[in-house]
């Protein structure tokens, strides 16, 4: 048994391992445990990771250092990924006041600790009062920032994870008081609110629509499809003509008769246009009749885009309708709906509407790819290159007047804002930069708990000695102010100022401190996505200004 003993006692590669994964494995156990529907989640492994530094578990300091960094690099590079192809957009769609009062929020919660540094003895420890502003709002990249700040100035960075953990609990807990209080102080019923939010979308959303028109215009009597006023400007799409008792798929070349009917797809406006240029609508779509012989039949099919030899394409270039029959109706990209317009560029994992008779269709998902397959295999040789170019993003001094030092992105800033632009890009040159979501989700969960385990075992070597013989309880309860009050203010300001909505804001709050165990309560008042957009539109802006604050003001207050 000396060789078991050993094993976890001596120092070794295979020791190192186990302590890693043993902390990994007990804490993704206790992330688990729900206590009134709330859990840990990934910071299992932070909590974990201290009571097991605590009784004398360790890793070599450069190896804790190189895991802790990779982990972190790895969960911000997946969290840009995901948040990229949406970022512009719903800072457009969703919200400009949403996005004001989530960096309210972070702005106020740097006031609050500048207050604490000014006001209190925390000025002679800055290490664990940024520590404390990270754990505060549950923000894990915002601690690495700053401890790559406070490593490159030769300061002790245990003591940031000693100020995260202590101020960790209550800012789960603060976020979900002040959602309660909301909704007792203002009397809000989350039932309502999600009615309220389906109507206010349901009247301001313009989605796609579609319609029969009869070619009642002499004028385009004899004329190509193609050459229709304004019809491939406005992005609509003819995707069948009746003509008699035949129905088909048109191409831009086919010539318009009298008595012609056509089915179009595009947004609202654009469809009121053609109507009165082509003619009236039909009561019924000809989509609802079938072909008088019963041959040919039309068919819809969504079609998934994985074959790399037609990235990048328009889908006027690919001429499915000249050589298949196929129209593209509609294109799903990331969420995001448009009609399958003939300068669109194709990209990785965009899902086609295709129609077409089935032959067409088979035909044309084939030279599409329409694997799900190919799209859950990884593109390993694009991840690792967009790490080193977020690596070395996040390197490049950045001189700001005033600023005692030049700042950096640091390895969280960087691969986040890289990941961002190449997920928007998707594809340069070869290299596609795709990334399906389960192995995006793998990825993240795998780096976050790699990071957090690293900052318990660290943290877990002083922790308990300052949290029992020092000022731990004192901490949380400066740490308590950092999360309460920007919070309160904010809520209390977007519900009787802007009239947000009130799962709108829950949104907002779990998505300016970045924290999944808020989200998931404010999921759980009532069924309605307004939570779930909220926290998305917020999130990657949040997320960067997390990350620079813990950074500026690591840099400010140690100089």
């Amino acid at each position: 048994m000396n060789w078991l003993i050993d094993l976890f006692t001596k120092s070794s590669v295979a020791q190192q391992v186990i302590a890693i994964a043993l902390t990994a494995a007990l804490g993704l156990m206790l992330g688990k445990v729900k206590v009134k529907g709330i859990s840990l989640g990934g910071a299992g492994a932070l909590f974990v990771g201290i009571g097991l530094g605590h009784i004398g578990l360790r890793v070599d300091g450069n190896v804790l250092h190189f895991i802790q960094e990779f982990g972190l690099i790895l969960f911000v590079y997946t969290i840009g990924m995901q948040v990229g192809p949406g970022f512009m957009d719903s800072i457009r769609r969703h919200g400009l006041v949403l996005n004001v009062l989530s960096t309210s929020i972070v702005l106020l919660g740097v006031a609050v600790t500048l207050c604490l540094y000014f006001f209190t003895d925390m000025h002679s420890n800055v290490p664990v009062l940024i520590g404390m502003l990270c754990g505060a709002v549950t923000n894990t990249p915002s601690l690495g920032a700053a401890n790559s700040a406070f490593a490159a100035a030769g300061v002790d960075t245990s003591l940031t994870g000693i100020g995260y953990a202590v101020a960790y609990p209550f800012g789960v807990i603060g976020i979900i008081l002040v959602m309660l209080l909301v909704r007792i102080v203002f009397r809000q019923n989350p039932d309502k609110a999600a009615k309220d939010y389906a109507a206010d979308i349901a009247a301001s959303t313009k989605e796609i629509e579609s319609c029969s028109l009869t070619v009642d215009n002499q004028n385009l009597f004899g004329t190509m499809l193609k050459d229709i006023p304004n019809l491939i400007s406005s992005g609509v799409v003819v995707t069948r003509l009746m003509r008699g008792s035949d129905i088909f798929t048109p191409n831009g070349k086919t010539i318009l008769q009298e008595g012609d009917k056509v089915h179009i797809v595009g947004m609202p406006d654009a469809v009121t246009s053609m109507e009165k240029i082509i003619g009236r609508r039909l009561d019924a779509p000809i989509t609802q009749v079938t072909a008088a012989d019963g041959k040919g039949a039309i068919l819809v099919k969504t079609v998934l885009v994985t074959n790399k030899k037609v990235l990048g394409k328009t889908i006027g270039a690919l001429a499915l309708a000249e050589r298949y029959g196929v129209n593209v109706s509609r294109v799903v990209r990331s969420g995001f709906k448009f009609t399958g317009r003939l300068d669109l560029r194709i990209k990785f994992a965009d899902k086609l509407r295709l129609v077409g008779t089935q032959e067409g269709i088979e035909a044309a998902a084939k030279e599409l790819g329409n694997s799900l397959t190919a799209l859950d295999h990884p593109e390993i040789l694009p991840a690792f290159l967009g790490i080193l170019l977020g690596v070395i993003a996040g390197s490049i001094p950045i001189a700001i007047p005033g600023m005692p030092t030049p700042l950096k992105l640091g390895l969280a800033g960087g691969p986040l804002i890289v990941a961002i632009l190449l997920s928007r890009k998707r594809k340069i040159g070869p290299l596609n930069f795709f990334m399906a979501n389960s192995a995006n989700l793998m990825l993240r969960e795998f780096g976050l708990t790699l990071f957090l385990s690293c900052v318990g075992l660290n943290a877990g070597i002083k922790f308990f000695d300052v949290l029992l013989n020092g000022d731990g309880v004192y901490y949380m309860g400066l740490a308590a102010l950092i999360t309460f009050i920007p919070l309160a203010i904010v809520a209390t300001v977007g519900h009787l100022a802007f009239k947000v909505n009130y799962l709108s804001l829950c949104g907002v709050l779990a998505g300016a401190t970045t924290d999944p165990p808020a989200l998931a309560f404010a999921n759980s008042q009532a069924d309605s996505e307004a939570v779930n957009i909220g926290y998305a539109s917020v999130y990657p802006l949040t997320m960067l200004l997390r990350i620079l604050s813990g950074q500026v003001l690591a840099i400010l207050l140690i100089s």
